[in-house]
C-alpha cells in the first residue's frame, strides 16, 4: 500500500478515536500520519524492523502500519466504519462545526445523511440539544447549503491523502492511473478528484464501472464520475494507451483551458477524439503548442504565451532552490532548535537556510527582543560547521502606521527582515493600502511576507488596493514572498503575476515551524509556477552569496 494511504487511514482513524472521546489516541494517530506521510523509504523500514524510529511511532501503531501495508486495512477500522457512518465524517467536514458538534448532533438525533440533518435545522429540532443554539444550528445550515451549490471543497493539503488513496485504488485494479483535475493543476481548492486511466481493452471500461460501482455511477461513454462518501466528486477519464494523451489533459482541465484546445483543433481541422497520441505532449504538438505544464492551464492567455514563443521551460522548479527561507525555531514558536532545523534543510539539499523568528510584536507567538535576538546570534556563531549556511534574520510585524517592528540599532547586523502583517487585519481598504505602502517603503531592504494575509478557506484576504502597494514595492528595495504554507499559499497567483510584471523579485518560502514544513516548499513551487514564476526572478534561487547580497537590509553592519 502506498505510503501516502496508509497515512490516509491513519488519519481517518484519529478522527474515530476522537468521536470517541480518547482524545490520547487521536492525537497519537494524528502525529502518526504525518509522520507516515513524510517518512522516505517507508516500506524499507517495514522491512527492516525500524518503523519505531519515526516521530510517533510505537509498538502499537508500527503494527498497525505494517497491518495496513500487507493487508490494506485494520479489523478496527472496519469497526469505527460501522459505528460512525458516512454522516458523521461529513458533519465533521463542515465548516465551523468540527468533532464535538457532530458527535453530539448525532448522537442525540441519528441523522441518516446531511439532508436530514438539514431538515432538522428548518424543524429548529438541533437547536434543543445540549451547546447547540439557533445561531449554531442556522450555521449547520448555511453550511449545507453551501456544499448542496459547491459540492465539497477542501484546501490541497487536506485534499492530497484522499486523492492518493482514490488513485491507489485504482492502480490496485490493474490500471495504469495519473492524477489530474485540480490536484495536478496544484490548485489551492480541491472541489473534485479526477484521474485518467489507460484502457488496454474496450472491455475493461466495465470492469472499471463495476470495481468503481460503490462510489461512482457512469456518467458519458468515455467518463466515469460520481461521489465518495465523503461528498467529493469523482471523475475518471478512460481512453485506449493510443488516445491518452487526451484523456489526461481533459481530465486536467481546467475546463477553460479545454475549451481552447478544443476550439484550436476545430480551427486546424484536428480530431482530438480520434488523434493518436498516447501522451499529452504529442496533443500540443498536433495542435502547434509547446508542452504546457499543468500548473499553467488556467484557461487565460497561455495559449496566446506559447503562440508568442513561451514554451514555459524555465519556471522555477523545487530543485532550483537553494536557500531555505522563512524558517522559525524554538526561539519564538517553532517546534524544533536552530542546528535541527539547519540538518534538516541540508538533508533535503538546501545549501543555506534562513533562521527567521517572530519579532517583539508578535508576543503571542513567542517574539524576540532586543536580549533574544542578541542570545540567537550568539548560538548562531557558536555552531561548529553547520552542514547548511545560516542566515540570521527576522520575521517582523508590520505595525498598524507602516513601521516594521526591528530595533534599530540591530538592523544592520541582520542578514535579512521578513514583514508581515499579524494583527488588525480589519482595517478598511484606505487605512491597510496606507499602512502596507508605508511599510514598502521603509528604506532598508524587505521581503513581504504572506501578503494578503488570508489563510485558505478560513480568513479573506486583508482589504486593500494591491496595485498601489504593489507599486510602492516596485519603487522600493522589497521582493514579495510566495508562502508555501498548505493553509496561506500567499501571494496568490493572479496577484504575484501582478507583480512580476512590475519586475518585482520573489522568494519562495517554507514558513517553517518544524524540520517537517521544511516540505512546504514544494507548495510554494507549486503558487510559483502557476503565477509563470520563472526561475530568474526568484532570489532564493540564486547562490547563497549572491542571494544574501541583495536581501541584506542595509548596505554595512553599522
Amino acid at each position: 500500500m502506498d505510503p501516502a494511504v496508509i497515512a490516509a487511514r491513519l488519519r481517518e482513524l484519529a478522527i474515530y478515536y476522537e468521536l470517541d472521546g480518547d482524545r490520547h489516541r487521536a492525537f497519537a494517530y494524528d502525529r502518526a500520519a504525518k509522520s507516515v506521510g513524510a517518512a522516505n523509504g517507508l516500506h524499507r523500514l517495514l522491512d527492516e524492523g525500524r518503523l519505531e524510529e519515526l516521530p510517533g511511532i510505537g509498538p502499537s501503531i508500527a503494527r498497525a502500519v505494517g497491518e495496513l501495508a500487507r493487508r490494506g486495512n485494520l479489523e478496527v477500522l472496519d469497526r469505527m466504519r460501522a459505528k460512525w457512518p458516512p454522516v458523521v465524517i461529513e458533519l465533521c467536514e463542515l465548516p465551523k462545526i468540527g468533532i464535538t458538534k457532530a458527535r453530539a448532533l448525532y448522537q442525540a438525533l441519528q441523522p441518516a445523511d446531511l439532508d436530514t440533518v438539514a431538515a432538522l435545522c428548518r424543524a429548529h429540532a438541533v437547536r434543543s440539544i445540549k451547546g447547540f443554539g439557533a445561531t449554531s444550528e442556522d450555521a449547520i445550515l448555511a453550511a449545507i447549503e453551501d456544499r448542496r451549490r459547491t459540492g465539497v471543497r477542501d484546501i490541497l493539503v487536506d485534499a492530497l491523502p484522499h486523492a492518493e488513496l482514490v488513485l491507489a485504488q485504482l492502480r490496485a485494479f490493474g490500471f495504469t492511473a495519473e492524477h489530474a483535475g485540480p490536484v495536478r493543476r496544484w490548485s489551492e481548492i480541491v472541489d473534485h478528484f479526477a484521474y485518467a486511466v489507460v484502457l488496454d481493452a474496450e472491455a475493461q471500461r466495465g470492469y472499471l464501472a463495476d470495481k468503481l460501482a460503490e462510489m461512482v455511477t457512469l456518467d458519458d461513454r468515455d467518463a466515469i464520475g460520481g461521489r465518495l462518501a465523503t461528498g467529493m466528486r469523482v471523475l475518471v477519464v478512460a481512453a485506449p494507451r493510443a488516445h491518452y494523451g487526451w484523456a489526461l489533459i481533459r481530465a486536467t482541465g481546467s475546463p477553460e483551458h479545454v475549451a481552447m484546445l478544443e476550439a484550436r483543433a476545430a480551427d486546424r481541422g484536428v480530431a482530438l477524439a480520434t488523434l493518436v497520441a498516447p501522451d499529452e505532449a504529442s496533443v500540443y504538438a498536433a495542435l502547434g503548442l509547446p508542452m504546457l505544464p499543468p500548473e499553467v492551464r488556467d484557461g487565460t492567455d497561455e495559449l496566446v504565451a506559447a503562440d508568442a514563443g513561451d514554451t514555459f521551460l524555465d519556471l522555477v522548479t523545487l530543485g532550483d532552490l537553494r536557500t531555505a527561507t522563512h524558517c522559525h525555531t524554538t526561539y519564538s514558536d517553532g517546534k524544533h532548535s536552530i542546528a535541527e532545523m539547519t540538518a534538516a534543510a541540508a538533508e533535503r539539499g538546501f545549501a543555506a537556510i534562513t533562521i527567521t523568528d517572530h519579532s517583539a510584536a508578535a508576543s503571542y507567538a513567542g517574539g524576540l527582543d532586543r536580549d533574544a535576538l542578541l542570545a540567537q546570534a550568539a548560538e548562531i556563531r557558536g555552531l561548529v560547521d553547520p552542514p547548511a549556511r545560516i542566515f540570521r534574520g527576522t520575521e517582523a510585524d508590520i505595525l498598524a502606521d507602516g513601521a516594521i517592528d526591528v530595533p534599530p540599532q540591530l538592523l544592520g547586523g541582520l542578514d535579512l527582515v521578513i514583514a508581515s502583517v499579524h494583527q488588525r487585519f480589519q482595517l478598511d481598504e484606505d487605512a491597510m493600502t496606507a499602512r502596507l505602502v508605508a511599510a514598502m517603503r521603509q528604506p532598508f531592504y524587505k521581503i513581504w511576507g504572506h501578503a494578503l494575509g488570508r489563510l485558505v478557506m478560513r480568513r479573506d484576504p486583508i482589504k486593500l488596493r494591491i496595485d498601489d502597494v504593489l507599486d510602492a514595492a516596485a519603487e522600493s528595495r522589497a521582493a514579495i514572498e510566495i508562502n508555501g504554507d498548505p493553509h496561506r499559499l500567499d501571494l496568490d497567483p493572479v496577484n504575484a503575476r501582478r507583480a512580476a510584471a512590475r519586475g518585482i523579485k520573489f522568494v519562495l518560502s517554507c514558513d517553517a515551524h518544524s524540520v517537517r514544513n521544511l516540505d512546504y516548499m514544494r507548495y510554494a513551487v507549486a503558487m510559483a509556477r502557476r503565477a509563470r514564476i520563472r526561475t530568474r526572478d526568484v532570489l532564493n534561487a540564486l547562490p547563497p552569496d549572491e542571494f544574501a547580497a541583495i536581501v541584506r537590509p542595509t548596505d554595512s553592519a553599522a
